[in-house]
């Protein structure tokens, strides 16, 4: 019992210990694709062997056959690096700042009650996020946004039921709640300045808003045989409706037809659509120490089709006009795909050793690309490991490394003859790190089980993938 609790209090205390921060990274565009080291470790691959409370996120069907009780907490640590090359108008990289992104799992399986058949869950993570900081002085980023934050969480209570012996499926309702969104950008005076023969200096815009919106998550598992495994998992579109304020500092107009430096604040809002995405994913087992997996993803991006920042009227004609010019953003995203492969290996009873890697397209295009989503295609390798510290707790460690392909950019974006210097051009290239780590306190043999009555040795159950069927020696 003291060990039982000594495992819930170490998780417990890792989930609630880790800072609220969210970072772009995985799947394209601003989606984030992080989860627990075990779904990093293999490139994201897990949508056909989903053997862990963080399932949930992934293929919500395969909690179903967790056993007993599993709380599960997880950190991932980001930094990210852009640089943009222009010999012209300068060259710059962003900050790189460790971003943490945390996630938590918690899933019951009342075991006999339900016959093994049902099993619940909630977890909580960051499906999309955005965190970048530029230096305020480069054309490139500061009339587009040189720093840049998007921060969210979800709640996903997740129901998961077998349908048959071979047949799982699962899923429930996501809770989008976005905190703060928004950036800082320069406040351009010379737009109502400079046509009049006035080169003003800039201000300063800082935007903030929040939102949510419930939207709502599926996945099936199907088990051919025990060598052979098909995954399948969808995520509804949303649209999170945000509110919030602009501040100004430094505008140069304290009243229509009047100059002097003032700062001022008013309402704001936008619309944020969050893309739907679909994986289908198929695992080879031909071991029970060993599996391999393959996942296709795909995230319908072209529904973000602009972002405008719409603000409340100031009561100043020269000040409304400014913040309409700036606040307005057309995107036109491509639909983003991705391919992931993962393999994973249990090397003794202890130690599980994992790697892989995947490609993703990068939905955005270059006539609207700007510094805040430095996206591109990009490539990332993967390793970790899995450690059984006790029977009841279970340590899984990674590290990712993503190579972003270099862009050449030539657009329009920001760009007004009012607006000195104010070409974003240039060669941009990325790279990312992450390192993750995970703990698992699990009860397996918490409830009685179903399956007991045909074998007794599903009363020291375990969170194998192996499929349940594999348990009875006559199958």
């Amino acid at each position: 019992m003291i060990k039982k609790i000594l495992s819930l209090g170490m998780v417990i205390a890792f989930v609630f210990l880790t800072p609220s921060l969210v970072f772009a990274v995985g799947g394209g565009g601003f989606e984030n694709a992080s989860f627990s080291a075990t779904q990093i470790g293999m490139s994201g691959a897990g949508t056909a062997s989903p053997n862990e409370p963080a399932a949930i996120s992934y293929n919500p069907a395969g909690i179903v056959d967790l056993p007993g009780v599993q709380v599960q907490g997880d950190a991932n640590f980001i930094s990210m690096f852009t640089w943009k090359d222009n010999d012209a108008t300068g060259n710059t990289r962003s900050s790189g700042t460790i971003a943490t992104v945390p996630t938590a799992y918690i899933t019951i399986n009342p075991g006999k009650m339900f016959q093994d058949k049902l099993a619940l869950g909630v977890g909580t993570d960051s499906p999309f996020g955005l965190m970048n900081k530029y230096n305020s002085n480069d054309p490139a980023a500061h009339y587009t946004g040189w720093r840049n934050y998007l921060k969210m969480y979800t709640i996903k209570p997740t129901v998961a039921y077998k349908l048959t012996d071979k047949l799982s499926i699962g899923g429930g309702p996501m809770w989008y709640r976005i905190y703060d969104f928004g950036g800082i950008t320069g406040y351009p005076n010379n737009l109502a300045t400079l046509p009049f023969g006035v080169n003003t200096p800039d201000g300063q815009a800082r935007i903030n808003t929040s939102g949510n919106k419930w939207g709502w998550q599926m996945g099936t598992l199907l088990k051919l045989t025990p060598k052979h495994r098909l995954g399948y998992y969808f995520r509804s579109p949303v649209v999170v409706k945000t509110s919030g304020l602009v501040k100004v500092e430094n505008s140069d107009f304290s009243g229509i037809g009047l100059t002097g430096l003032h700062a001022f604040e008013t309402g704001v809002h936008t619309k944020v659509a969050l893309p739907m995405n679909m994986t289908w994913a198929y695992a080879y087992q031909p071991t029970e120490k060993t599996f391999y997996e393959t996942d296709f993803t795909w995230s319908h991006w072209k529904t973000h089709k602009r972002l405008y920042f719409v603000p409340d009227s100031t009561g100043n004609a020269v000040d409304d006009a400014i913040l309409n010019a700036i606040g307005q953003g057309d995107k036109d995203y491509h639909d983003g795909y991705g391919i992931q492969l993962g393999v994973s290996h249990k090397l003794t009873k202890k130690l599980t050793l994992r790697g892989g890697s995947f490609f993703y397209f990068t939905p955005v295009p270059e006539k609207n690309f700007i510094p805040a989503v430095p996206d591109s295609n990009h490539l990332s390798l993967s390793i970790g490991l899995g450690y059984a510290i006790s029977k009841y707790l279970t340590a899984d460690l990674a590290y990712s490394n993503a190579f972003y392909f270099t862009r050449k950019i030539a657009n329009s974006v920001a760009e007004n003859p009012a607006l000195l210097n104010s070409s974003m051009d240039g060669n941009y290239t990325s790279y990312m790190q992450e390192f993750t780590i995970s703990l698992t306190a699990h009860w397996d043999d918490l409830f009685p089980r179903a399956l007991a009555k045909k074998d007794t040795a599903a009363e020291s159950s375990s969170i194998s993938m192996s499929p349940a069927v594999s348990m009875n020696p006559a199958a």
